[in-house]
């Protein structure tokens, strides 16, 4: 029986990487500038600019064939853990396509529902033909879709 231990790559916990993207660059500049204020500065400033790049307003281009791929992966159950997080919170250039994306409901979420399930196969449907699902809104639903040419 052969046993094979795999070294590499190395498996690294997140918090580890975390860590060593926050205080690794912060060691080697209080050493390099001989003053331990740096420990803390540098740490706070990777933070603050992460926050500002993830704060900047940017919209992903996508075509309508393109944002009905994402929306089937949901409704297969394809996609990766975050992919409808991506899908509905980046907001998208195409301003009927972004009206779309905003009123996707937390009921085609879960899709717990049939009904929810056949809703967001019309909107599939409906961008696949080149249609654009027009938003009504009524009071016992988050969203109700009605195609618009």
């Amino acid at each position: 029986m052969r046993f094979h231990l795999q070294l590499f790559p190395p498996k690294l916990s997140g918090w580890v990487i975390v860590l060593l993207v926050l205080f690794l660059p912060a060691a080697l500049t209080a050493y390099v500038l001989h003053n331990l204020a740096w420990l803390v500065v540098v740490p706070f400033g990777i933070i603050v600019l992460a926050f500002f790049i993830a704060a900047l307003p940017t919209k992903r281009k996508v075509t309508p064939e393109q944002f009905a791929d994402e929306l089937e992966r949901h409704l297969l159950g394809t996609g990766g853990p975050w992919d409808w997080d991506d899908t509905t919170s980046v907001a998208i250039a195409d301003p009927r396509l972004e009206e779309v994306r905003s009123r996707l409901g937390p009921n085609l979420a879960s899709l717990s529902r049939e009904k929810d399930k056949d809703e967001l196969r019309a909107i599939i449907a409906a961008l696949r033909r080149g249609e654009l699902p027009e938003i009504t809104v009524s009071p016992g639903r988050v969203s109700l879709f009605r195609l618009r040419k």
